[in-house]
């Protein structure tokens, strides 16, 4: 059975932060969710234009439902609104006894108040010393210690001064700095560096919270879940939806969505390397020094984001063998121009080398080629500089000094493998 955890905060109508992205988070990491709301708020990606904060006692009777029927093994918390529900949660959780982490949610990331000015003194007095840890960001910080943050020396002093309130931790998050988040637990201070990725960022603070309490949950140390959930929300939010209008939201799936197309990319390959075995004629196009195949996941970044043939396609008693798996991030030259290419047209996620004597069947059969001088030294290349189509074949020269061969562009390894054999047939059958 899953563990069950707890969220209480606020509603985000535009499903981008609060217990909407607490649920989602809760719910990928295996566990189940529950939540108690304490405000709802008329919000979307331009920001919250109404906030209505619910009375005590409704508060308190989600509280005592969930409670008086589950087993809550960690809870956290994030919009409160008003000091009487920060007051109610405070005396629920400590009556309970129910282990918790306090994002102190002041305002959204989007634009607007979340937490009434009364209510920051029953937090400090009421919920801070009740809390294994808390995640303020640097404004957070110094609206809870009265300092500025602007590097890792001031998030240190306002680290301290909010451990005087009595959590058992404090993450100072440092996504508005260089990335660097900066842990604080009794005489032990820890810097977490990270570097800056694209994406926006509607959702990751209530996404990092959500996802730190669940590693806590899963018995992970303080110091493992805060890396973890630093990862967690990294990858969300370079999967960050473009919808709305305004600053879109994370996207806690991008984890299981990325792992899913490894996978798939992994099969294509593999599909695409048992077809190329199976037709003796293939041997014919692969360069003397061999060849490769690979594919990129979508939105591909890095080498390892590319999926090849370990050692390359060789020749052997008349087909094409694999040299070795199929893995990431194996090789260079390829990938290279597959990362290129995809950031270009994102179509043209996979690639295959030939050798010049599949040039005429690549005419024949009217595929567009273009002539590409091989990669410099930042590994951009001249001929994929305009977005756009980009050819089905590029004539590439001077590669480590090769010799010159074709590289087949499509949007899958199973797709080149057949391309590749429909030119080796097409010139069996030109020379009868």
């Amino acid at each position: 059975m899953p563990e069950v955890v707890l969220t209480i905060g606020g509603s985000d109508s535009g499903g981008g932060a609060g217990i909407q992205a607490d649920l989602k988070t809760f719910s990928i990491l295996g566990l189940h969710g529950t939540s108690a709301v304490t405000a709802i708020t008329a919000q979307n990606t331009l920001g919250v234009q109404h906030v209505y904060g619910l009375e005590p006692e409704i508060v308190l009777a989600q509280l005592r439902s969930i409670t008086d029927d589950f087993s809550i093994a960690y809870a956290k918390t994030g919009m409160l609104h008003s000091a009487e529900i920060v007051a109610v949660v405070a005396d629920h959780l400590k009556r309970t006894g129910i282990p918790f982490v306090l994002d102190p949610v002041i305002e959204a990331e989007a634009g607007g108040r979340l937490l009434q000015p009364r209510a920051m003194l029953a937090l400090k007095e009421r919920l801070l010393p009740l809390a294994r840890v808390t995640t303020p960001n640097i404004f957070e910080a110094e609206a809870l210690t009265g300092i500025c943050v602007r590097d890792m020396d001031s998030a240190n002093l306002a680290a301290q001064k909010i451990m005087g309130f009595g959590p058992g931790a404090v993450i100072v998050k440092g996504g508005h700095l260089d990335c660097t988040d900066l842990l604080a637990e009794g005489d032990r201070v820890c810097h977490m560096p990270s570097e800056r990725v694209a994406g926006q960022n509607h959702g990751v603070g209530c996404t990092f919270s959500a996802a730190l309490t669940s590693y806590l949950c899963m018995g992970c140390s303080l110091c493992e879940a805060a890396q973890n959930a630093k990862e967690f929300a990294k990858r969300a939010l370079l999967g960050s939806f473009h919808v709305g209008k305004g600053v879109g939201p994370v996207n806690q799936a991008a984890y299981l969505r990325e792992e899913a197309s490894r996978y798939r990319v992994l099969c294509d390959v593999q599909k695409a390397v048992d077809l190329l075995g199976d037709e003796p004629k293939i041997s014919e196009m692969i360069p003397d020094l061999g060849s490769n195949l690979a594919m990129a996941i979508p939105h591909a970044r890095i080498f390892d984001d590319v999926a090849s043939v370990k050692g390359g396609l060789v020749k052997a008693g008349g087909r094409v063998c694999p040299s070795g798996c199929i893995k990431f991030g194996t090789s260079g030259d390829i990938a290279r121009i597959i990362l290129a290419a995809v950031s270009r047209d994102s179509r043209s996620r996979a690639a295959m080398n030939l050798s010049l004597k599949a040039m005429p069947a690549c005419r024949a059969l009217g595929l567009v080629i273009t002539e590409l001088i091989g990669p410099d030294g930042t590994g951009v290349l001249p001929a994929i500089e305009a977005p756009g189509r980009l050819p089905d074949v590029f004539l590439v020269r001077e590669i480590q000094g090769e010799e010159p061969e074709l590289c087949l562009l499509g949007s899958s390894a199973t797709l080149l493998a057949r391309r590749a054999v429909s030119l080796a047939r097409f010139s069996e059958y030109r020379k009868i």
